[in-house]
């Protein structure tokens, strides 16, 4: 059964845990300790910006030994393969309107499910907003939450004593490798609080606890409902977060999540009371950004921060030096590269392209690093240097992909130093308008 320890979960744990690490520059979890029971059924409810790794964030951070069994759209479940593989990574689904109105009644046996999981004392883990949303905002939450653990805890009388662990999980840049992810564990909602409720409306309990869920979520993501200014709000916060984080949140763990909050909240409180600042800091923003088109920069290029000439020299002979190292990585990954860019192409929602990385990572590097392995041991007799290639090959082809990334920010970070020595009033302009 689903609520049953696993053996394929427990074996794909370790490398999916591994893989997941090296794919962030910086990887943080605030409050899972204090916030997350040992001992309490667990329902872990998290916002949704990523299709794949949202999950494994959450598998991830599980410092405990409990398995924590997901829901998840049934689309995914379609091949029989993936459907046994889902289900020893303990993922049930869970059916939309768009898989068909018969199939929604099926759900009512979903739900059983996971309260029978929870009674077995293990964690749940869903997305309440129902789908995934690339953007820095929260969709709506749905009822799902509340309509498993509310008619579980009345079975019992409310005694389960079950938890709502609200987890908020914001990316620095959602579709950029290597990144910065930040899963933060709220304070539990006490699902026994609801009772008297349940007892006496049960809809009205439903509708209450998700607006309260809705709440706990709104104050911990980085919810930037203003579409009209979207892009604004994110140049600002592209802009001003290592600043902001260094002068109000150093020490935190989470210092940029902290100032990306900040820099939203500070953005709403203008549009709401000052919509004359407001505006002219939107203008301002629109005006940074045409700046930098006209002298051949990016809104990626850190232009508030100006490199020395000896800090550039100094970067730029450390990845000269180590360019043979890169060059070995890429020609000796050059199989995992090939199929993780047919991979992409497969898929037209951009949003898939980190899951897709992913797993790209997950198998077929260690995959080709043992098939290259066994014809380089075949070849050359050797196979004590086949071994050596094993652990080698993986290893400089993670070093070639951040040697990459290295190369491409020294490069901007170049070109922003030249912008700064060839046109300094343009750049100290520029360093006003984009300042909050």
């Amino acid at each position: 059964m689903i609520y049953r320890y696993d053996i394929r979960y427990a074996l794909a744990k370790l490398p999916v845990k591994t893989t997941l690490r090296l794919n962030f520059r910086k990887l943080v979890f605030v409050g899972r300790k204090e916030n997350v029971s040992r001992k309490r059924p667990v329902i872990f409810a998290a916002n949704h910006r990523n299709a794949l790794l949202d999950a494994l964030m959450l598998v991830y951070s599980s410092y405990h030994c409990k398995q924590v069994v997901f829901l998840a759209r049934a689309d995914i479940f379609k091949q029989k393969f993936v459907a046994w593989l889902l289900k020893g990574l303990r993922i049930i689904p869970v059916f939309r309107i768009r898989d068909g109105k018969d199939n929604l009644e099926r759900n009512n046996e979903v739900f059983r499910t996971a309260a029978r999981v929870l009674k077995k004392n293990n964690p749940i883990a869903l997305f309440p907003e129902g789908r995934h949303n690339p953007k820095q905002s929260l969709l709506p939450i749905q009822k799902a939450v509340p309509r498993i653990v509310l008619p579980t805890e009345d079975s019992l009388d409310f005694e389960l004593q079950s938890q709502i662990v609200p987890v908020a999980i914001y990316y620095r840049d959602v579709k950029d490798f290597p990144s910065d992810a930040y899963v933060t564990f709220g304070q539990p909602i006490e699902v026994s609080e609801y009772k008297a409720l349940y007892n006496e409306n049960p809809n009205l309990a439903t509708n209450q606890l998700r607006k309260e869920l809705e709440a706990r979520l709104k104050s911990m993501v980085v919810d930037i409902w203003n579409d009209e200014y979207y892009d604004e709000y994110c140049l600002a916060i592209d802009w001003n977060g290592d600043r902001i984080a260094k002068e109000l949140f150093r020490g935190c763990k989470d210092d940029f999540l902290q100032a990306s909050l900040h820099i939203v909240r500070e953005l709403d409180r203008l549009f709401e009371q000052e919509p004359e600042r407001f505006q002219q800091k939107i203008g301002e923003l629109k005006e940074a950004k045409q700046l930098l088109q006209e002298n051949g920069l990016t809104p990626k290029d850190q232009v508030w921060r100006r490199s020395s000439k000896w800090n550039l020299f100094a970067r730029f002979s450390a990845l000269l030096l180590t360019a043979p190292i890169a060059l070995f990585g890429f020609v000796n990954g050059l199989f995992p590269l090939l199929i993780n860019k047919k991979l992409k192409g497969l898929f037209k929602d951009k949003q898939f392209i980190p899951s897709v990385r992913y797993v790209s990572g997950l198998f077929f590097v260690p995959i080709f690093a043992l098939l290259q392995s066994l014809l380089l041991g075949g070849i050359s007799g050797d196979w004590l240097l086949a071994l050596a290639y094993l652990f080698v090959m993986p290893l400089t082809f993670y070093f070639a992909i951040r040697w990459q990334k290295w190369w491409k920010i020294a490069r901007r970070d170049q070109k922003v130093h030249r912008f700064a020595h060839n046109f300094p009033k343009e750049w100290e302009r520029l360093s006003k308008l984009i300042q909050l």
